[in-house]
């Protein structure tokens, strides 16, 4: 479909004087994708998304959107002309409903517009409690596939006349683990160099945690003969260095342009920019910032390259992705500074290192999962549109 033109000078100003909205972005060229989201949908499961429908522009709206973008917008509620002047804008050829606000007047209007329709529980709340009734009988019924979890009543949506045969098993739209770039020459040139040593990583930490690394380490040599360990600070690298030495280490620089020294007991890199490449050769990876803070790193960095992952006690700012690692038994957790030497010793056994891996993955990917289901959903009835 080809963009609808651009609003002219004269009607933006009539729009404003008459208290009415911001114009449209122009529309994309091609067959477009409609989202509508829960506000809580991660960044990171939104953007991948975009990325699985690669093929088609993909328009996302939300109630709120703190920073609204051409294809990121607030949902048309409002009057009737309001939501036709939207639908007759974008002309999306298929809209996924997935999140809980009375939606009947969209979807009624996209229906009627010719618009394919989904329905998915992406945050498996269900719909909103005031959304009952007639009303929500009605709505159901526009959508030939509804997307539900495990924990959907589905007798309660089959009392609204969905049909089993309707319901797709799909997941909650969690955040997803996604790899960043690593430096495959130099993970080849380091695994190369090392062998087959035990490492261990202590990813993006501050100065302030290095005493603590330092003794966990310590204890960990004695259970683990040859056991190396990679830093990657997020500031202070040459003050830690310093500090690394005081306390008698052979250290060596992490860095990709020198071969690491094998004998090394320790290597440090000068920041974390190669972290990805480093965690990958780490059987157990430490979130710097968890003892002492101010914040804790990422810890899907590191289910995303298969490292188990160890912490302490601080986790914000992503408070919900700890709890779901711990919860799966995903997370190697200190509850002390104290207890850190213990628990590395006992991420760093194969057996323990595996499982915290394998759990840590299962949770890092179900929002990747949930996009797989919804991208062959919306491709399917997109196909049969063609067809």
């Amino acid at each position: 479909m080809d963009s609808q033109p651009a609003a002219s000078g004269i009607s933006t100003l009539l729009r404003s004087v008459r208290g009415g909205r911001e114009p449209l972005p122009p529309r994309p060229k091609g067959r477009l994708v409609w989202l509508h989201l829960p506000q809580d949908a991660p960044a990171d499961a939104m953007a991948a998304l975009r990325l699985a429908l690669e093929d088609f522009p993909v328009l996302i709206t939300q109630v709120a959107v703190a920073k609204p973008s051409p294809l990121h917008v607030e949902w048309p509620s409002g009057r009737r002309g309001v939501i036709d002047q939207f639908i007759s804008h974008w002309q999306p050829d298929i809209l996924l409903w997935g999140a809980p606000e009375n939606g009947l007047a969209i979807v009624r209007r996209a229906a009627k517009s010719g618009v394919k329709l989904l329905f998915a529980d992406l945050s498996e709340e269900g719909l909103s409690p005031s959304f009952r009734g007639r009303q929500l009988t009605e709505f159901l019924q526009y959508f030939s596939h509804i997307l539900l979890g495990e924990a959907a009543d589905l007798g309660w949506y089959k009392k609204h006349g969905v049909k089993e045969e309707q319901v797709v098993p799909c997941k909650p739209l969690a955040e997803v683990a996604a790899p960043l770039p690593e430096n495959e020459a130099l993970l080849r040139r380091v695994s190369g160099a090392l062998g087959p040593r035990p490492i261990w990583c202590a990813a993006g930490v501050s100065r302030g945690e290095i005493g603590a690394i330092l003794s966990a380490h310590r204890h960990a040599v004695k259970a683990v003969p040859n056991l190396l360990l990679i830093i990657a600070p997020r500031a202070s690298a040459d003050v830690i260095g310093t500090q690394v030495k005081a306390e008698g280490w052979r250290m060596a620089a992490a860095c990709p342009d020198e071969m690491p020294d094998p004998k090394a007991e320790i290597l440090l890199s000068q920041n974390t920019d190669e972290l990805p490449t480093w965690m990958r050769l780490a059987t157990v990876s430490y979130m710097g910032g968890t003892l002492y803070g101010p914040e804790a790193a990422d810890p899907f960095g590191a289910v995303a390259v298969g490292s188990a992952v160890l912490s302490g006690p601080i986790h914000a700012p992503f408070t919900h992705r700890y709890v779901r690692l711990l919860a799966a038994g995903g997370l190697a957790f200190a509850e002390t500074n104290g207890a850190l030497p213990a628990r590395l010793v006992e991420a760093l056994a194969p057996d323990r290192s595996a499982e915290l891996a394998m759990q840590g993955w299962v949770v890092g990917s179900e929002g990747a999962e949930t996009v797989q289901t919804m991208v062959r959903e919306i491709c399917g009835l997109l196909d049969a549109e063609v067809g």
